[in-house]
């Protein structure tokens, strides 16, 4: 497969409210993890007569090879209560950098990467945790090479 040009643009976001899970696991346990926890963020939305307004997502606090600290869930119609596990959140909104990444999500730090490098040729800073999109996953068929995830890197200017 040949490697993948990334293009990256700077959008203005609006705050989305959220309903999530926070975890903290090994990198490589990330993906059973989130898999764990979406049923019940699923749940806890449709006790509560409100619906998901957009594709699952991952925001990371913290990602370090022995673990990565983060939250699962997705985008809500209106704000909930607490459940369980489950706890309201928001993502920021206000600049960001972004790109999508198209394939398997091994490689998705090639996306970060190069978003990395577009904040720093732009003389941007970064203002906060990343996160990820999961436009398109496992959930729309087993061919990784369909899969589509939105990287997005919040900026300070």
């Amino acid at each position: 497969m040949a490697a993948q040009t990334y293009r990256v643009k700077s959008k203005k976001l609006s705050p989305l409210h959220t309903a999530v899970v926070r975890l903290a696991c090994p990198p490589s346990q990330i993906g059973e993890a989130f898999r764990g926890i979406m049923p019940e963020v699923i749940d806890c939305i449709s006790r509560q007569g409100c619906s998901a307004s957009g594709a699952p997502f991952a925001r990371f606090f913290d990602y370090a090879v022995e673990q990565a600290d983060f939250e699962a869930g997705v985008p809500v119609s209106t704000p909930l209560a607490a459940q369980g596990r489950v706890e309201p959140g928001r993502l920021p909104g206000g600049r960001v950098a972004r790109s999508v990444h198209r394939g398997p999500y091994d490689g998705l730090q090639h996306a970060h990467d190069a978003i990395g490098d577009w904040v720093l040729a732009h003389d941007h800073d970064p203002a906060g945790p990343v996160w990820e999109v999961y436009v398109k996953g496992p959930q729309h068929g087993e061919d990784p090479s369909r899969w589509e995830t939105e990287v997005v890197w919040p900026l300070r200017k």
